[in-house]
C-alpha cells in the first residue's frame, strides 16, 4: 500500500472521475455515494502517505512502468516533506469540500448537470495532486493545463451570470500558464533536461547564464498570475466574487495555495536557495511587493459592501503574507510562511462555506443583511467569530502564531514596513468584522422577530470541522513548525 501511495494519490480521484463520468449519467443517484467513497479512500492514501515520510524521513521516488530517469526520460513521482503536507492539505480541503457540496450544488447547478460537475470535481483534484507530486517541470505544465480546463468547467457550470468572469479567468489563467511555459523552455535550453532534480544539480554551475535569469522572470510572472499576487490580482475579485461556491470552495483554498507551493518548490529544489537569496539580491523590493499586496488587499476590502468581494479582497492580503515570509528567507519566516498556507486554506475554506450558508439561508450577503445572519444561523455566526479571529491573529488560532513569527522575522531582518503591513491587516480584520455585527444592534426596531433557522448537517458538519481545524492547527502549532523546519534547506536554518 505504502508503495504504491504516491499512485494511489493520484489516481483515485482520476479513476473516481472516470467512474462518475461513465456510470453517472446513466444513474445519477450513484453519483454522490461514488464521490464519497473516492475522496475518503484518496484522503486515507494521503494520510498514509504523509505519516510514511514523517516517521521514515526518506524521500519517495516513484517511476510509472519502471520507466527511471538517468536522462530525464519518463514520468517520475517524487515524495518528501514538503509536498507530502501539501497532498495531506489538498485531500482535508477537498474532503470538507465535498461534504458542503453535497447540499450547496442543488441550489447552485441544474440536477441534470450534477454528473458533470462531479466528474470535474475529481478531475480537477487529480490534477491539483499530480502538481504537487510530479517531479518533472513539463509535465507540471500539463497538470496546470489540466487543473485550468477543469477549473474553466467548473466555473462556467454556475450559469449565464459565470460565463464573463469563467472567460477572463480563462484568458489570464492561459495568460500565465504560457509565462511558466516559456520560463521552462528557457532551462531546457540551457540544461537540456526538465527533470527538477537534475536542473538543481546542473543550474549552479550557469547561475549567471542569461537563460537562466530570464526563465527564473518567465515561471516567477507566471506563477504571480496563478496566485493573484499584486499586481496581477486583477482576476480573484471578479471570478471568485461571482463563481458556484461549491467550486470556490475548492478553488479559492487551493488554487492560489499550490502556485505558492510550486514557487517555494523552484526556489528550494530547482533554482536554489543560494541563486535566489544571494545571487539576485531582490529580496528587499520583493517583500516591499508583498507589503504592498498585504495593505491594498485589506484597503479595498474595506470599501466593499459585499460578503463575497470582501472576502476575495482577504485572499489577495493572505498571499501577500506568504509571499512576504518566503522572499525574507529567514528560516522562521520561511517556516511562518509554509504553515500559513495550511492555516489560510483552512481560513478560506471557512470564510467561503459562510458564504454558502449565508446565502443559501438569508438570499443576501450583504453587510447591512447580517443582523440575520447572528440571530438565525448561530453555528454560521460561531463560525464567522473563529475564522475572523483567526484572520485577526487571535490565540489560540493558527493565523496567531503564523502572523507572531512573521513579525518576528521581519522585525530581526529590518523590514518594519512589512510588520506595519501585518498589524494594518489585523486591524482592517477587526473593523471588517465589527461591520458585521454592527447590523445585530442597529437594526430597524419594526423588522418583525427572526426565528432560528435550523442549518443542514452537510452546512454544519463541515463548517464546524474546519472551525474546529483553525483552532487545532493553533494548539498544535510546536508539531508543525518542527515538521516545516524539516522542509528548509539547510543552508537557511
Amino acid at each position: 500500500m505504502i508503495v504504491q501511495a504516491p499512485f494511489l494519490v493520484v489516481g483515485i480521484p482520476l479513476f473516481t472521475a472516470l467512474l462518475i463520468g461513465s456510470i453517472g449519467i446513466y444513474k445519477p443517484s450513484i453519483v454522490r455515494p461514488l464521490g464519497f467513497i473516492g475522496i475518503t479512500l484518496a484522503t486515507l492514501s494521503s494520510i498514509i502517505l504523509f505519516n510514511d515520510i514523517n516517521v521514515n524521513g526518506d524521500s519517495l521516488h516513484y517511476f510509472f512502468g519502471g520507466w527511471e530517469t538517468p536522462f530525464g526520460i519518463g514520468i517520475e513521482y517524487v515524495v518528501d516533506h514538503l509536498n507530502a503536507l501539501m497532498i495531506l492539505l489538498i485531500y482535508v480541503i477537498s474532503f470538507f469540500a465535498f461534504i458542503f457540496s453535497l447540499k450547496s450544488v442543488s441550489y447552485e447547478i441544474p440536477k441534470s448537470k450534477h454528473t458533470y460537475y462531479y466528474t470535474l470535481y475529481f478531475l480537477l483534484i487529480a490534477g491539483l495532486v499530480g502538481i504537487t507530486i510530479t517531479g518533472d517541470a513539463f509535465n507540471l505544465y500539463v497538470l496546470f493545463e489540466i487543473c485550468a480546463l477543469s477549473s474553466y468547467s467548473l466555473l462556467a457550470l454556475g450559469g449565464k451570470r459565470t460565463y464573463l468572469a469563467t472567460f477572463f479567468y480563462l484568458l489570464i489563467g492561459s495568460i500565465g500558464a504560457c509565462f511558466y511555459l516559456i520560463g521552462i523552455a528557457y532551462l531546457f535550453i540551457k540544461t537540456g533536461t526538465l527533470n527538477m532534480g537534475h536542473l538543481f544539480n546542473l543550474i549552479p554551475a550557469i547561475y549567471l547564464a542569461k537563460s537562466i535569469l530570464i526563465g527564473f522572470i518567465f515561471i516567477n510572472i507566471g506563477l504571480f498570475i496563478k496566485m493573484a499576487f499584486f499586481p496581477l490580482h486583477g482576476w480573484l475579485p471578479n471570478t471568485y466574487s461571482v463563481a458556484p461556491l461549491s467550486t470556490t470552495c475548492l478553488l479559492a483554498p487551493l488554487g492560489t495555495k499550490l502556485s505558492i507551493y510550486i514557487l517555494i518548490r523552484f526556489y528550494f529544489h530547482v533554482f536554489s536557495p543560494e541563486f535566489v537569496f544571494d545571487v539576485l539580491n531582490i529580496q528587499s523590493a520583493m517583500v516591499w511587493l508583498a507589503t504592498i499586496a498585504i495593505l491594498l488587499g485589506s484597503i479595498y476590502s474595506i470599501y466593499h459592501k459585499s460578503y463575497l468581494k470582501i472576502i476575495t479582497f482577504i485572499v489577495v492580503a493572505e498571499i501577500g503574507y506568504i509571499v512576504g515570509g518566503v522572499w525574507m528567507g529567514h528560516p522562521e519566516s520561511l517556516m511562518a510562511a509554509i504553515y500559513h498556507i495550511l492555516a489560510d486554506s483552512l481560513m478560506t475554506l471557512s470564510l467561503f462555506m459562510i458564504a454558502g450558508s449565508i446565502l443559501f439561508y438569508i438570499k443576501s450577503d450583504k453587510v447591512e443583511d447580517f443582523s440575520k445572519v447572528f440571530k438565525q444561523l448561530p453555528i454560521t455566526s460561531i463560525a464567522l467569530i473563529i475564522v475572523f479571529a483567526s484572520i485577526v491573529g487571535i490565540p489560540p488560532t493558527s493565523g496567531f502564531f503564523s502572523k507572531f513569527y512573521l513579525i518576528k522575522s521581519a522585525f530581526q531582518l529590518g523590514h518594519y514596513q512589512f510588520i506595519v503591513a501585518l498589524l494594518a491587516s489585523s486591524l482592517t480584520a477587526v473593523f471588517l468584522f465589527f461591520r458585521f455585527f454592527e447590523s445585530y444592534f442597529y437594526q430597524n426596531n419594526e423588522q418583525a422577530p427572526l426565528i432560528r433557522i435550523k442549518e443542514s448537517k452537510r452546512f454544519t458538519i463541515p463548517l464546524v470541522s474546519v472551525s474546529a481545524g483553525i483552532i487545532i492547527l493553533g494548539l498544535t502549532c510546536s508539531y508543525w513548525f518542527q515538521y516545516i523546519m524539516i522542509i528548509i534547506p539547510k543552508g537557511l536554518r
